[in-house]
């Protein structure tokens, strides 16, 4: 019986092929996007959570006296947590470096994912060890582990025991080799060196006695006994930074569960991060592809009940029950869905392939294919079928046989109030799609074009691994030779970058409560002219404005910024001029005040900055080249810089790119959001095509007496179109409130932001109805062209 189901099934399918063809497009799209969204979802949150003791690993927060919230932490901070809390198992210390060059022999490699750190933090996590173990490779000065893949790259075999020098300042011996760490880890550990070589290569990382300092990319991790609590551990450590003031600027402690730190978008991932509002937005388009895909197979099928009624008639007649006919038309939809989840499931292959480049996620490296994936194809094939399938199957199998064989079948709800609405439904999906997605290309257009009160185009920049300043010199002076390369400036970073920020507490009286947090910049004396930045009171830094001492005390002339200039309390930038600041427990005499830039991305406000010419910390070479000569230059630039550094990492970056970088996570999701509105109008038109043949069918003989009567084929489109058109008005009505409201909340995250303007909603509204225009005009102009006494005849 189940055979001859399936038997019949097939060959329904087979003789409307026009009807299953649209079916099975539009629960293949909607399915293999949703397999594919299953699969990120389910890897983002799946992250770090595979560590036996992940619900005892916490990473150790904390936020300033200005609400301030950061991730780093002072090693101080660690020797607590592990010598006075009762409650804690260990604690570590965790540092993240740049990527850096290591050599082997004459032989170069860039490396990246450096980290250094204890022991005791490779004994929280699962790591599998292939040789050594934590306590003997990672305890004394020297030793480096490497994971499998590094070993191979690095030494092309077995690489216990064999050396290597990292960075051109350190030589390191390998001690233990592991295995690759898995892709949803925020601990991408590639080479890791122990933390006494740390200590001998930065001595303040040796020093625990005092809470001030850190560096962004130095964390820590604590594992709690079993049965733990975190709060009066929060709570201590609250009350020790409180009690010390004078040596930090920290107000709280927080420990956060190892499982959350990958949707901390906030502060200094190892990895990458993802919001959990993204997942869940994700989770929703996929939930709702699947929903407009659904009710084209239930518009579909009610077109398709009309023209079976006479098949469901003599399936009665000749003794079929209700229940054998809704297992019928059960079989119909099963079988259909079962085709869809497999082309869906083959779509979703290619798609996981390219999800990187579309969002932020590193799913593209993983199995996907596990019994979890089954589990989830298996229920997803079972419930789309039963709620696309319900409503057909209980219609068709309805039919009284008497008057489905005088064709005069009536369906429930004749006045397609439940179709319309589902096609409604539909369009405000595609529809808030749409505006969202107009709306967030707008914002991104924004960021990337708006001004950002300095010059970014055509800028290179390169490390400095020596930072002296005869070697400077001499690179500027050799890079100035081409005529490809125009200017050169150095600093510790360029105007706006994503790490190596310095910040301090400067001292005034005219700041509230006499001190805020100022961001400190080490420029050379060509800084603001090389980067356009205007000056607006004093004079520029010279190579003279060095520290000097007197009297144990250490002076240096400054400049700050309009926004310091404003916080100091000072709105004529000139009297600012000759005031004594303090900062770092050095004296700072104000020379000059520069405009405002853009520092941070556009989610930060303005913040104060104070610069000072610091040769000994020039970090980065600004190299400002010809356009229209990018090659030339460029290999100009790797030719002078392996020459005088030929040990070091090489790697040159662009500014422009550096600081689209800034905004990577946005630009993936207006990419993702275009990919759903495109699928989201494609599917919903071919529930509308699937509206407007049962429209047509139902009003053949209509149509036919209207051309009888002398009716043109426009006429006969704007009659079937008119009803439609108000469906999607009433669509864009109830979309564009959700649309804004959504759109609303995504802003709020941007203190530079556009304005959302009426014209995108119409132009969303636009592009729908125009859609939907040609899909109801192919059908439509289809009926008026048709016979007028084939209409009547077949009626």
């Amino acid at each position: 019986m189940i055979g001859n189901y399936f038997k019949t099934a097939y060959r329904s399918l087979q003789k409307n092929r026009l009807y299953t063809f649209i079916n099975l497009t539009g629960l293949t799209l909607g399915l293999g996007v949703a397999i594919t969204l299953f699969w990120i979802v389910r890897f983002e949150f799946s992250f770090d959570r595979f560590h036996a003791k992940a619900d005892r690993i916490y990473r150790v927060k904390s936020a300033d006296k200005f609400g301030e919230q950061q991730s780093h932490v002072h090693q101080t901070v660690i020797k607590i947590l592990k010598t006075q809390f009762p409650g804690v198992e260990t604690a570590a210390n965790f540092y993240g470096m740049n990527p850096a060059a290591v050599q082997i022999g004459t032989e170069l490699f860039n490396q990246n994912n450096i980290f250094f750190t204890e022991p005791a933090m490779l004994d929280m996590l699962d790591i599998r060890w292939i040789a050594g173990n934590p306590k003997q490779s990672l305890s004394a000065p020297g030793q480096v582990v490497l994971d499998e893949k590094t070993a191979r790259k690095l030494f092309k075999g077995n690489a216990i025991g064999k050396r290597l020098r990292y960075d051109n300042s350190i030589d390191l011996t390998v001690t233990g080799v592991i295995s690759n760490l898995p892709l949803n880890t925020e601990f991408p550990m590639e080479m890791i060196i122990s933390w006494e070589t740390m200590k001998k290569m930065q001595p303040d990382l040796a020093k625990e006695d005092k809470l001030g300092g850190g560096d962004s990319m130095h964390q820590g991790y604590v594992l709690l006994k079993p049965g733990a609590s975190t709060a009066p551990i929060n709570a201590e450590l609250t009350r020790i930074a409180k009690s010390q003031p004078d040596e930090t600027s920290v107000t709280s402690f927080e420990l956060q569960p190892l499982p959350q730190m990958h949707f901390d978008t906030s502060k200094d991932p190892f990895n990458y991060s993802m919001p959990k509002w993204m997942l869940y937005m994700l989770t929703s388009i996929g939930i709702f592809l699947i929903f407009i895909a659904c009710i084209n197979f239930v518009n579909l099928a009610t077109v398709q009940a009309i023209q079976r009624g006479r098949e469901v008639a003599v399936r009665k007649v000749l003794g079929s029950g209700r229940k054998q006919l809704v297992f019928q038309f059960f079989g119909e939809t099963g079988l259909l869905v079962v085709l869809a989840t497999l082309f869906g499931a083959l779509l979703a292959g290619r798609l996981v392939s390219y999800s990187s480049e579309l969002l932020n996620t590193h799913i593209d490296g993983s199995a996907v294919w596990n019994i979890d994936t089954y589990l989830f194809l298996g229920a997803l094939a079972i419930v789309v079928t039963l709620f696309a399938g319900f409503y057909p199957a209980l219609v068709l199998s309805g039919f009284q046989p008497v008057r489905a064989l005088q064709n005069r079948v009536v369906l429930p709800g004749s006045s397609i109030s439940l179709r319309s609405s589902l096609v409604v439904m539909q369009f405000v999906i595609a529809q808030v799609l749409v505006i969202c997605t107009l709306l967030a290309m707008k914002q991104m257009r924004y960021i990337y074009e708006k001004d950002l009160g300095f010059e970014k185009s055509g800028i290179v920049t390169v490390n400095m691994p020596d930072r002296r300043a005869v070697l400077r010199e001499r690179f500027r002076q050799q890079l100035k030779q081409h005529p490809e390369i125009r200017e050169v400036a150095f600093g510790l970073t360029t105007p706006a970058s994503k790490r190596n920020h310095w910040w301090g507490m400067m001292k005034y009286p005219g700041l509230p409560n006499g001190e805020e947090t100022f961001r400190l910049q080490h420029i050379d004396t060509n800084y603001f002219h090389f980067f356009r930045i205007p000056l607006l009171a004093g004079r520029m830094l010279s190579a003279n404005d060095t520290i000097r001492e007197s009297k144990g005390t250490r002076y240096t002339d400054v400049v700050v910024n309009e926004k310091a200039a404003r916080d100091l309390g000072f709105r004529n930038m000139e009297k600012l001029l000759g005031e004594q600041l303090e900062f770092w427990g050095m004296k700072l005499n104000v020379v000059g005040v520069v405009k405002d830039y853009h520092s941070e991305d556009l989610k930060t406000k303005l913040v104060p900055h104070v610069y000072v010419y610091a040769g000994w910390n020039f970090q980065l070479a600004s190299i400002r080249i010809d356009n229209s000569k990018k090659a030339e230059a460029i290999k100009h630039i790797g030719e002078h810089w392996k020459a005088m550094f030929p040990n070091n990492y090489y790697e040159p970056k662009f500014l422009e790119d550096d600081i689209k970088s800034f905004y990577d996570s946005e630009r993936k999701l207006s990419n993702f959001l275009q990919i759903f509105a495109v699928l989201g109008v494609l599917i919903g038109s071919l529930g509308l095509f699937g509206l407007v043949s049962f429209v047509v069918t139902q009003r053949t003989k209509e149509i036919g007496i209207r051309k009888v009567l002398g009716a043109t084929v426009y006429g006969i489109v704007e009659l079937i179109s008119r009803d439609f058109l108000k469906l999607m008005l009433i669509a864009f009505v109830i979309a564009a409130p959700i649309a804004w409201y959504a759109m609303q909340s995504f802003l709020k995250e941007y203190t530079y932001k556009i304005d959302i303007e009426a014209w995108v909603f119409v132009l969303a509204a636009g592009l729908s109805v125009g859609v939907g225009l040609l899909t109801i005009s192919f059908q439509s102009i289809k009926a008026a062209l048709t016979n007028p006494v084939k209409s009547l005849r077949s009626e």
